[in-house]
C-alpha cells in the first residue's frame, strides 16, 4: 500500500510503520479535538517541520496512537512526556540541581535547563557533579561558543548502547530531542557529542 509522504515523514520520526500512523490518523480525524489530524495527510517534509513547530499538539496525539497500534505503550508514553516537558505543559518531574545534566557553571542557562528537562522527560540518566568530580555518570550538556546562541552539545550516557526503544542507543537522544523540536546534527561532533539548536533558532541556526 502506498501512504502519503505526511504519513510517511511521520512514521520515519517516531521510529514505527506508516500503516499505524495512517491508522491513528484515521481515529485522530474523528474526534472533534484533533480534527486538524486531516492536514498533514500530504505535507512535503518542510511542510511537516512547520507543522512540529506550530501545531505540535496534534503531531503528539496521532503519534501517541500510531505507537500504542504498534504495541509500544511505553515509548507511547515517553513520546507525551517529551512533548509536556518540551511544551512547558506539566510540572517538570524534578527540579534540578546544580550539578545535574551539566556543570555547576552552567546551571541557569536557559537553553541548558530546557534541554536536560526534555532528556529527563525521556527517562535518560543525566551526570551528576561537583564540577571536578563526576559522582555519578550520565549525559552532559554543555553549550556551544557565544557565537553560535542556540546550540549546545550533548554527550550520551555511558550506558545509552544498552538500552532500547525510542529513546534507546546514541541516537535516541537525537530521537528525543528532534521530537521535542529541536534541530539536530546528525553526524557526531568529533569528541562523541550531538550537536542541537534550540527551536527558537531553527530559523537562523548560524547568525553571521
Amino acid at each position: 500500500m502506498t501512504y502519503t509522504r505526511g504519513i510517511q515523514i511521520l512514521a520515519q520520526h517516531i521510529g514505527t510503520e506508516p500503516e499505524y500512523v495512517a491508522r491513528a490518523l484515521r481515529t485522530a480525524s474523528r474526534s472533534h479535538a484533533v480534527i486538524r489530524a486531516n492536514r498533514f495527510q500530504d505535507l512535503n517534509d518542510e511542510q511537516f517541520r512547520r507543522l512540529m513547530g506550530g501545531d505540535r499538539h496534534v503531531v503528539a496525539v496521532v503519534a501517541n496512537l500510531a505507537l500504542r497500534y504498534a504495541g509500544r505503550i511505553e515509548d507511547a508514553l515517553l513520546l507525551m512526556d517529551i512533548y509536556h516537558a518540551s511544551e512547558g505543559t506539566k510540572p517538570p518531574r524534578q527540579v534540578i540541581r546544580k550539578g545535574v545534566g551539566t556543570l555547576p557553571e552552567y546551571h541557569d542557562h536557559p537553553h541548558i535547563q530546557q534541554a536536560i528537562r526534555v532528556l529527563d522527560a525521556a527517562g535518560l540518566p543525566p551526570v551528576v557533579t561537583d564540577g571536578i568530580h563526576e559522582l555519578r555518570p550520565g549525559f552532559q550538556v554543555l553549550p556551544a561558543s557565544a557565537e553560535l546562541p542556540g546550540w549546545i552539545f550533548i554527550a550520551p550516557d555511558p550506558d545509552c548502547e544498552d538500552r532500547t526503544g525510542f529513546a534507546g542507543g546514541p541516537l535516541g537522544y537525537l530521537a528525543v530531542m528532534r521530537w521535542a523540536g529541536w534541530g539536530v546534527i546528525t553526524e557526531p561532533h568529533p569528541a562523541g557529542m550531538w550537536a542541537v539548536v534550540h527551536p527558537d533558532h531553527r530559523s537562523n541556526p548560524f547568525p553571521s
